[in-house]
């Protein structure tokens, strides 16, 4: 090999050892970042399907509470309509309220009639259901920000309104 051959090797070899040197130091400043918006992208995603699952619940509860259904069975309904959610953590809070001369009534608590068959809301009512659930952050820490207060659980509501028939 003629020595000019050497040389211009050795400054091939030499911006090549450069070059990945630049590229690991772009990796080390890129590479959080990709792995952030990664796991943002999931727990995002998991967030939103426990939305899409409790709004469900909420519909069919409601839908439930429209045509009559006592208490006991409107709370079940709602539970069983969350399929992807731990059941147990559901709560359902069942109100009603009336049209009168003009102006709506304040949402009172939705119970059973004396009988205990049917809800006591009067026809026409609107029967509102509002179902909450904690979302466990599967990212911990890591979007603590977004947790109630010393937890990390976000507290997803979601509410329906139906006219009683």
């Amino acid at each position: 090999m003629i020595n000019s051959e050497r040389v211009v090797l050795r400054r091939q070899n030499a911006r090549l050892l450069r070059r990945e040197g630049s590229l690991s130091v772009e990796m080390a400043i890129v590479a959080p970042i990709l792995v952030l918006l990664l796991f943002s992208t999931i727990e995002m995603g998991l967030l939103f399907k426990d939305s899409l699952s409790l709004n469900s619940a909420c519909r069919e509860a409601a839908r439930v509470a429209a045509v009559g259904a006592p208490t006991t069975e409107i709370a079940a309904r709602a539970r069983a309509a969350g399929t992807t959610l731990r059941t147990s953590d559901i709560s359902v809070v069942q109100q009603y309220r009336t049209y009168s001369g003009g102006v709506w009534s304040g949402w009172t608590a939705l119970g059973n009639n004396a009988a205990g068959t049917a809800n006591n809301a009067p026809s026409g009512a609107q029967i509102k259901i509002t179902l909450s659930y904690p979302h466990p952050l599967v990212t911990g820490s890591l979007f603590a920000s977004l947790a109630a207060s010393g937890t990390n659980v976000v507290n997803v509501r979601g509410s329906m309104v139906m006219m009683r028939e």
